[in-house]
């Protein structure tokens, strides 16, 4: 059995929306986020908001959260904060 490739990273998050990352076709096994900063990071599509209808998924100060399979099919993750900054990290499997 080969040896797997990972893609990994930290994008600094902040009030406007932010490509986070692009979980590729080979995505097969998730992945996981870690919000390293000390505010909530909310994640969704491009169009995310911290607040209201289009609010995104909150993920907590230090806490880290595992995304399924995207089923074979790339989608980007963004995120965004109600104020100030934070860094995201993220790791999965690319081939």
């Amino acid at each position: 059995m080969a040896n797997p490739t990972f893609t990994s990273g930290t994008t600094s998050v902040a009030d406007t929306a932010t490509l986070i990352c692009t979980l590729s076709a080979a995505t097969t096994d998730g992945a996981l986020i870690t919000n390293t900063g000390s505010v909530t990071v909310y994640l969704g599509g491009p169009s995310v908001t911290s607040s209201g209808a289009t609010a995104g998924y909150p993920l907590a100060e230090n806490a880290t959260l595992t995304l399924g399979s995207t089923g074979g099919n790339p989608h980007d993750l963004y995120g965004i904060t109600a104020s100030s900054t934070a860094g995201v990290a993220f790791i999965f499997p690319s081939s």
